[in-house]
């Protein structure tokens, strides 16, 4: 009996053990209490038309965070964390959509969150999810989630849908947010791209009338498409082309926005990677790109939201 009982005890002490070393693991590398924040950031944050329309019950944002790696183009994210969690706590999204989440995001997001909460943030390897989705526990209950994988793609981490099913906590109004990222398309592999492209895009349209099926609410399908609207700068680098299949059936929500506003780099209609698509019926009160100068510290991308209202 006594040996049956120290192999569970054993098990239990390591456990404990591997997820105090991650903890801690979290909580140092999470940790940017010194960095400062860029000059002007505080100030334009500051300043910021942070409002909302009172019939507005949801406010949801997309965010390439860009990773840390060097090779992509990224730099340490503790100080872009702290600017991340800044323009959580000022515009106060009640779903935000993850593209780009590498591990040392996922700490100084653990750590600092508040009243955020990951959804699927972690693989069974402990390997960080790279797109995902963050909801404010305080304005919305998470009703359902899932996640899924696309056929083809050069990365499942990145390469994915994650989707909840929200209800607002004051008006029980529901809507379902998921969040991608799509390949891109590369110089010399442009035929192969694009069609890995395309299957993502009809993937995705796929899962959407799925959910939209399942739960009868809107679906807003948020993310780094890597394909621009209007054309983009390039006919064939910026899959224009994968953006009117997407748009063919579902909503862009910058372009039925009651109201649009943008920072001084660059205009809510200039092209964009970066979309906020709707599938259903809901009204878009407000969308915006918070493309203020200071913000290009903090990605590559400028965080966009959308704000849905019941008039």
């Amino acid at each position: 009996m006594k040996k049956l009982i120290k192999i569970p005890i054993v098990l239990i002490c390591l456990v404990a053990i591997g997820i105090g070393t991650f903890i801690g693991a979290v909580n140092i590398r999470g940790n940017y209490d010194d960095y400062i924040l860029p000059n002007g950031f505080e100030e334009s944050i500051k300043n910021s038309d942070s409002s909302r329309d009172e019939n507005t019950y949801a406010r949801i944002m997309s965010s390439n965070l860009l990773v840390n790696y060097e090779s992509w183009g990224g730099t340490d994210a503790r100080r872009r964390a702290k600017m991340f969690n800044m323009v959580l706590d000022t515009y106060k999204p009640d779903v935000v959509a993850l593209q780009e989440m590498s591990d040392q995001w996922y700490c100084c997001l653990t750590k600092n969150r508040g009243s955020y909460k990951l959804v699927y943030p972690l693989s069974s390897g402990m390997l960080v999810h790279m797109t995902g989705l963050m909801y404010n526990s305080d304005s919305v209950t998470m009703l359902d989630y899932g996640r899924m994988e696309y056929s083809q793609g050069d990365n499942p981490r990145l390469r994915r849908i994650v989707w909840g099913l929200f209800e607002d906590n004051e008006t029980k109004k529901q809507y379902i947010v998921t969040s991608t990222h799509f390949d891109l398309i590369r110089e010399g592999k442009e035929r192969d791209e694009l069609r890995v492209m395309n299957t993502q895009a009809q993937e995705q349209l796929t899962l959407i009338e799925e959910l939209q099926n399942r739960f009868d609410c809107p679906v807003f399908s948020c993310g780094d498409f890597n394909a621009m609207d209007n054309g983009g700068y390039n006919n064939e680098y910026f899959a224009p082309s994968v953006y009117n299949t997407l748009a063919d059936t579902l909503t862009d929500t910058k372009y039925v926005a009651q109201l649009k506003t943008h920072g001084d780099e660059r205009d809510t209609d200039a092209p964009t990677f970066d979309h906020i698509f709707l599938n259903g019926n809901a009204t878009i009160s407000r969308y915006a790109i918070l493309s203020d100068t200071v913000m290009q510290q903090m990605s590559d991308h400028y965080p966009i939201f959308a704000d849905v209202s019941d008039v």
